[in-house]
């Protein structure tokens, strides 16, 4: 059993280009050090004495500049390519936190969030690009994004657990970790890649698929914008991370900033562990459908955290535990399918917009989920995870009928 185990392991990882494993590398450096945004929530809480109202704006103007990033790193991407964008994003980024850190009036925080999520979240359709462009075939995107996965959810497991214990010596530390960690990974990237470096798509890429030959513009791909538009409400649960999420284990369930940190690491370490093999083993089962799944059971996970209410200490730490996990297994479901899906809509002449598009569906999350998470949180706690449950199934009604009109196509049939 142990060697069959090491053999699927050995599959699922086998295969994947060079290249994607060193931007999986670089993602790693600069998620290693990811330990601002999650206990931001609690840092306007607890050192700006700010009340949850303001905070949810506060995160708010992060994704409003969440928003441009999307959009405006697909457009850069087009014009100047992936590893040039990427380059712009660290550059940018790795001053952010520190501004970030010497503002204390709401107006200059909101405008240091705006520029600090300019710089973190333009990166995201330059290396969904890249790594499209440098598998060998579209028959490798799904791992390839799995493999970037990895990396960034390795480095979450570091970051949060690492920040939780900095706190205990001051929340300032947080914003400098981030910083050289984010321009550790700027200096990687110029040393593997340089700022003239090109990608180019295989030739076997550049063949149009039927179900976009149409589409100029993913702004005209209808069936793409009703997905994306599902994946942007559900992901108004997901980033419940950022906002309501450690404010509700602090408050509600006593946690620790460590504590806290923790228990995000244990999402990191499970999809480390086993969402490759799941990925793998998913792969010819339908693609929109499994992804419809993946979302439904995320928002479970988060809708039954009221359940732990009057236990004591220890076994509400286990039901967090449980829980976690539960929406680990709907995000390893969803988080490698959903870049494929959007690859598979696009070709080589307008992948970048594609890419940016879909990153834009998750920055308008980040943008409406601070508001409405922390308004339902300061009216009652447990709000906004009965609401996760209501999401959670409209979505999975949505991505149903949508899989019913676009197909029944598994993840490889897409590549």
């Amino acid at each position: 059993m142990i060697r069959n185990l090491a053999r699927r392991y050995r599959d699922a990882f086998s295969g994947v280009p060079r290249n994607v494993w060193i931007i999986a590398f670089i993602l790693l450096v600069s998620r290693s050090g990811t330990m601002v945004l999650p206990f931001l929530a609690i840092y306007c809480r607890q050192e700006l004495n700010l009340d949850p109202s303001s905070i949810g704006l506060l995160l708010s103007a992060y994704g409003v500049g969440s928003v441009v990033a999307g959009l405006l790193g697909g457009k850069v991407t087009q014009r100047l390519g992936s590893i040039p964008t990427q380059i712009i994003s660290l550059a940018m980024a790795t001053p952010g936190y520190l501004l970030v850190a010497t503002a204390t009036e709401i107006p200059w925080l909101m405008a240091a969030l705006f520029y600090l999520s300019l710089g973190v979240e333009m990166i995201r359709p330059a290396c969904a690009t890249a790594t499209i462009e440098f598998c060998d075939d579209a028959s490798q995107h799904t791992r390839a994004f799995a493999v970037n996965r990895l990396a960034v959810n390795l480095g979450m497991t570091l970051g949060p657990a690492i920040g939780g214990f900095l706190t205990l010596i001051n929340y300032q530390l947080l914003f400098y970790a981030n910083t050289v960690s984010t321009f550790g990974a700027l200096l990687l990237t110029l040393w593997f890649f340089g700022w003239h470096f090109k990608t180019n798509p295989r030739p076997d890429q550049s063949v149009e698929k039927p179900n976009n030959t149409s589409a100029r513009s993913p702004f005209r791909d209808k069936t793409f914008l009703v997905f994306c538009i599902l994946n942007s409400l559900a992901a108004c649960v997901l980033f419940q991370f950022l906002g309501a999420y450690p404010l509700y284990l602090k408050e509600q369930f006593k946690f620790q900033e460590y504590q806290i940190g923790l228990l995000f690491a244990v999402n990191t370490v499970v999809i480390v562990l086993f969402e490759m093999v799941l990925v793998s083993a998913v792969a010819k089962l339908p693609l929109l459908r499994t992804y419809a799944w993946g979302q439904l059971i995320s928002c479970v996970g988060f809708g039954i955290l009221p359940w732990a209410a009057g236990l004591d200490f220890f076994v509400t730490a286990l039901y967090a535990i449980f829980s976690m996990l539960i929406l680990t297994l709907g995000e390893m479901l969803t988080s490698p399918l959903g870049p494929a899906y959007a690859a598979s809509r696009a070709n080589p002449s307008n992948r970048g917009n594609y890419m940016g598009v879909y990153a834009t569906s998750f920055s308008v999350a980040v943008l409406i989920a601070p508001l409405v998470g922390m308004w339902l949180y300061e009216r009652h706690p447990d709000l906004v995870w009965y609401l996760s449950l209501i999401v959670g199934g409209l979505v999975f009604l949505g991505l149903s009928v949508l899989a019913d009109r676009d197909g029944n196509q598994s993840s490889s049939d897409a590549a």
